[in-house]
């Protein structure tokens, strides 16, 4: 269930065990200035600006006190959408009691990883899928939250804290793998949707596991629109969306393990002809991606050594020139950093401590950083 954007990540943890919880160390270049502004976060992923101007953050939780015999995966109630207040360095969760899967620690946690706003409204989208749900070993109540929540897409009010379900993104997306295997061969079937756009009239979703670009309708239903090519190793592992100024659709990759730095591609997708093709290149782990106010694309890079050697003080921000295969450093020295958001104010947002043990002296450990450029 945790394959693909976490599980390759066994060897960055076990380098992070020892030193997570430490401080949010980070270099930054001349006329840049880098703060936490708020700390202990649940493994916190992707970040999007509301209606309002307020920042929100992805929580994927960090599983739950219910466990699979062998004690792997451990299942509960812990994932949320939670609004940041910049000034105060304040945070309260306003969407809660989402399903999130990890291990014992609260390790290679999945949980709502994306999060996009249209209007007041805010979409979020759960990893994995309903095909991948345990088929015993858990309370009855959870195992059915799961199968209902597991790879959907969520509607949420954050005013009010309510919630539903608008489509099943990962099971339509398990499907089509199902009958693609050649693409990923020995991977496939797998769905893990992790980034989400909200548009007037769509929902744009990258799935991580299947490697596809996926249209959800309002009424909910899903179609696979494009699939993103291999890179040299494995396989693409889209994480990121984000509308560009020209109206195209812009999306960061991971990539999976085995993959050199300067593997990982920003793609670029017209809708109204259905074109992809690269926009940059020679990026690293895209984990997070968007345009900042100046309409200048940005992407965080969970570690500039690659995925093989991720380790903490390794993450960075980069600017990404159009048409570049070199991407200019913004900010580096963070710490498994996740998701990006571009402020009105002109700064930009970072989900750092983005993959952690839950409780490490004490509690969760992940933060949000602000990074502005004078």
């Amino acid at each position: 269930m945790r394959k693909r954007i976490l599980a390759a990540l066994v060897l960055a943890l076990a380098t992070a065990a020892g030193v997570v919880g430490a401080g949010s160390a980070a270099a930054a270049g001349g006329g840049v200035t880098v703060k936490t502004i708020v700390s202990g976060l649940d493994n916190p992923r992707d970040l999007a600006i509301g209606p309002n101007g307020g920042l929100y953050v992805a929580e994927s939780g960090h599983g739950g006190v219910n466990c699979s015999p062998d004690g792997s995966t451990c299942v509960g109630r812990t994932s949320a959408i939670t609004r940041i207040n910049v000034d105060a360095g304040t945070k309260q969760r306003v969407v809660r009691g989402l399903v999130s899967v990890a291990g014992s620690d609260g390790t290679f946690a999945t949980g709502v990883d994306g999060i996009s706003f249209l209007g007041g409204s805010v979409y979020g989208i759960e990893t994995a899928s309903r095909q991948v749900v345990p088929p015993s070993g858990f309370p009855a109540p959870l195992l059915r939250a799961a199968r209902n929540q597991l790879g959907r897409l969520i509607w949420a009010n954050p005013e009010t804290g309510r919630w539903r379900t608008v489509g099943d993104v990962g099971g339509r997306d398990w499907i089509w793998s199902s009958h693609h295997t050649n693409l990923v061969p020995g991977q496939f079937p797998d769905a893990n949707p992790y980034g989400v756009l909200a548009l007037p009239g769509v929902r744009w979703v990258v799935d991580a596991g299947a490697n596809t670009l996926d249209r959800v309708a309002p009424n909910g239903h899903v179609r696979v629109v494009r699939f993103f090519p291999n890179p040299p190793a494995s396989d693409a592992v889209p994480t990121c969306i984000e509308r560009g100024p020209d109206n195209a659709l812009y999306i960061g990759e991971l990539t999976g393990g085995g993959n050199a730095p300067g593997a990982s591609v920003v793609w670029r997708f017209a809708p109204w002809s259905g074109k992809l093709s690269k926009w940059a290149t020679g990026l690293t782990a895209v984990s997070g991606c968007g345009f900042g106010r100046n309409g200048q694309f940005y992407a965080t890079e969970f570690s500039t050594l690659g995925l093989d050697n991720a380790a903490p003080g390794t993450g960075a921000v980069v600017r990404v020139p159009a048409h570049s295969s070199h991407p200019v450093m913004v900010v580096g020295g963070l710490n498994f950093p996740g998701g990006f958001a571009a402020g009105r104010n002109g700064a930009l947002y970072v989900s750092n401590w983005s993959i952690a043990p839950a409780h490490n002296g004490g509690g969760p450990t992940g933060s949000v950083i602000r990074i502005t450029q004078n």
